[in-house]
């Protein structure tokens, strides 16, 4: 706790980018930005270090904003090269929604790197639509109408509630990684599995699995 403001100052935070895959072309279609610390004296760590510290203490707000305006530098170095943009999902906690300049503050930052709005897609999990729904709903719709793309995080970890699909305002849903891994093995959750990501195309919602590592994971999504 007591590093995080000169971490943030000397850019110890990192953006990593992870690739979504269309699974019908085998293309990459998008990435995720994912943030891990790069400590001077402890190296590389992962996020389950230290994310829970700073969801705790509110700290992560300030951790949110910060990757995604790396996002956007990074974004922009790709245009200022001439390499095919692709869109890029940043995540938002659920302390972010707080700040009453949050969708002002999103599209200040967009609009200082030029980087159009429908290259930045903001992730909300599950859990926060759970715990604030009506004021998360209310952000999330501004949020959409002023361009910019929703993904609900980690479905199928917490909640997975019919009822709040049917409320809410998002464009693409995201299983988690570990309903994947618990329905690897069996029928019953592929079946669900399944119908899930028949749901979500019947809700014109885009699916995403998260977490896929393995030939047969990938054999029985595509399946």
């Amino acid at each position: 706790i007591n590093e995080l403001d000169d971490a943030l100052k000397e850019k110890q935070f990192k953006a990593f980018f992870q690739p979504k895959y269309d699974m019908c072309t085998d293309r990459v279609i998008g990435a995720e930005a994912l943030v891990r610390w790069e400590h001077p004296e402890k190296g590389l760590l992962p996020p389950g270090i230290f994310i829970p510290v700073l969801e705790k203490n509110g700290y992560i707000a300030k951790v949110d904003l910060y990757i995604y305006e790396e996002t956007c530098i990074f974004l922009k170095k790709c245009m200022d090269e001439g390499i095919p943009l692709h869109p890029v999902s940043v995540n938002l906690s659920r302390v972010g929604f707080y700040n009453p300049n949050l969708f002002q503050t999103l599209c200040e930052i967009a609009e200082r790197y030029q980087i159009p709005r429908k290259y930045l897609e903001l992730e909300i999990t599950e859990t926060a639509y759970a715990t604030d729904s009506e004021m998360i709903f209310s952000v999330v719709e501004k949020l959409r109408q002023g361009g910019f793309r929703i993904l609900m995080d980690d479905f199928g970890s917490g909640y997975s509630s019919l009822n709040m699909l049917k409320d809410i305002s998002a464009d693409v849903l995201k299983i988690d990684m570990a309903f994947l891994r618990a329905t690897e093995n069996e029928v019953k959750g592929q079946d669900i599995l399944e119908t899930i990501i028949s749901l979500g195309g019947k809700l014109g919602m885009e699916v995403i699995t998260e977490g896929v590592e393995t030939d047969k994971q990938l054999l029985m999504l595509t399946e």
